[in-house]
């Protein structure tokens, strides 16, 4: 009697955890691995020649596993550091559109030159919180993104 009860009580306490678990810890829930993605010189030169084409970049660098991965409240930006700075004529983009993502917008802007990217910064947005995932140009694409950045760097508001 006294061990069915138990077995009981284990599985009730299994299914009430269960319900009771916030979607947005799943969704962020750390990866077991990540392959960072680095283009090749002729793709990430593609890539610069096109709004379509930094998008697609962008999201075969940053899956959004990986996208999950850094946004955590210790990685937010710090608003004592610099984001790019927009000179004319501005492209914007946004990934994984019509996509649900768990964010409010994953989104990009870049200066461009003579009809080509010159730099770009990729970022998220959830509610008032707001991340910078990188800053970058042509070179930036050919280096593997960091997923998962110290976050007691400045440039990062710490978990507050």
């Amino acid at each position: 009697m006294v061990r069915t009860a138990f077995i009981v009580f284990a599985c009730c306490l299994v299914v009430s955890c269960a319900k009771h678990s916030h979607p947005a810890q799943i969704a962020n829930a750390t990866p077991t691995t990540i392959t960072p993605v680095a283009l090749s010189a002729a793709e990430a030169k593609t890539a610069f020649d096109s709004s379509a084409g930094l998008t697609t970049a962008l999201e075969r660098r940053w899956p959004l596993v990986a996208v999950r991965t850094y946004c955590i409240p210790e990685r937010r930006h710090n608003p004592a550091y610099q984001n790019l700075v927009a000179e004319s004529p501005v492209w914007k983009g946004v990934l994984y559109s019509g996509q649900s993502t768990g964010f409010d917008k994953i989104t990009w802007y870049a200066n461009t030159k003579m009809g080509r990217v010159k730099t770009y910064s990729l970022e998220v947005y959830r509610g008032n919180d707001f991340w910078s995932l990188e800053i970058g140009d042509e070179n930036t694409l050919q280096r593997p993104p960091d997923y998962s950045p110290d976050p007691t760097k400045g440039r990062f508001i710490g978990h507050k």
